[in-house]
């Protein structure tokens, strides 16, 4: 069984609506463990424990990053617009997977869901181009009761927001390489295949995302860590130029293109530098705090704070 050191991210989106009732019983059901967060928002949630991939061809500690899309078509332009940049290139290559998880049945949202899920399908195929070679797995989880298997839709259920309907908003969507699962966080998980002898529900889930490779790029991995963690032996202290610091920042947080737009452009500048300049400084204790810990500590350390202050941007 091969040991993959470098493994590539699992991306978990959600609009903010949902979040809050799909993320955490989806988290703690996928990797054993509820998240850690009290700000009421899961927009560039980093510091999650790994998830635990364990196969006869190989083991991974997968880490996770979630983030929120709002159902707005605007934001969710130009959240497409920021993460295909070239300024978040290096997000692209650390990302490894993508699991967009909603609410089932929720057709008040519908509408803004399935552009949604056209914008994450726009980014994942800028991956798979850049990448050049294997899919990037894409899977739409329906977070919620489950009323049928894929393929024995009752004729009493409604047509709308089954597995089979949300299939075919997929492929008119040109998105027929997405995965649809349907998954209740009250049910129980088991063993339990559809008429196609798929498993259903978060085993299913686990299923597709084990059947990936997840080797990544080691260039790329270090250069995500040593910018965001300091871990550059020939780099001391804080050295990073103002403006590279901001564009691996801003390019990381997985938030991007959030602020409004409006009048006081001046002062949002002026906010910005403020805030910048803040970010430094903090950015400086935690690498003066982790100095003298062991790497292995340095980088939990440095990784919760620095998920933290990504939070806050």
């Amino acid at each position: 069984m091969t040991e993959i050191s470098n493994p590539r991210r699992l991306l978990i989106l959600s609009p903010p609506s949902h979040s809050q009732t799909v993320i955490p019983p989806f988290l703690k059901s996928l990797t054993g463990v509820l998240p850690e967060t009290e700000t009421g928002s899961f927009a560039g949630y980093t510091t999650h424990p790994a998830l635990q991939l364990r196969t006869k061809y190989y083991a991974a500690d997968v880490p996770v990053w979630v983030d929120e899309i709002p159902l707005e078509k605007a934001a969710q332009q130009t959240w497409t617009h920021e993460f295909s940049g070239s300024e978040a290139r290096i997000v692209r290559d650390a990302i490894g997977a993508v699991a967009v998880c909603v609410q089932n049945h929720d057709g008040a949202s519908v509408e803004g869901v399935k552009p949604l899920l056209k914008a994450v399908g726009e980014v994942k195929s800028v991956i798979e181009t850049e990448r050049g070679m294997g899919e990037v797995p894409g899977l739409l989880v329906l977070v919620g009761k489950v009323t049928a298997p894929i393929g024995e839709e009752s004729e009493n259920e409604p047509e709308d927001f089954t597995s089979a309907w949300w299939e075919d908003q997929l492929c008119e969507l040109g998105l027929m390489e997405f995965e649809v699962v349907v998954w209740d966080p009250k049910g129980k998980d088991c063993d339990k295949r559809n008429v196609f002898g798929e498993y259903e529900g978060m085993r299913r889930v686990r299923e597709v995302l084990e059947t990936h490779e997840w080797e990544g790029d080691q260039h790329h991995d270090d250069d995500l860590e040593k910018t965001l963690l300091g871990l550059d032996g020939e780099q001391q202290g804080f050295e990073l130029e103002v403006d590279e610091l901001e564009r691996e920042m801003l390019g990381l947080r997985f938030a991007m293109g959030r602020e409004e737009s409006g009048d006081g452009q001046d002062d949002d500048e002026e906010i910005k530098a403020e805030s910048l300049e803040a970010l430094m400084v903090r950015m400086k204790a935690i690498r003066d705090m982790s100095a003298e810990l062991p790497v292995e500590e340095r980088r939990k350390f440095a990784a919760k704070a620095v998920g933290e202050i990504m939070k806050e941007l």
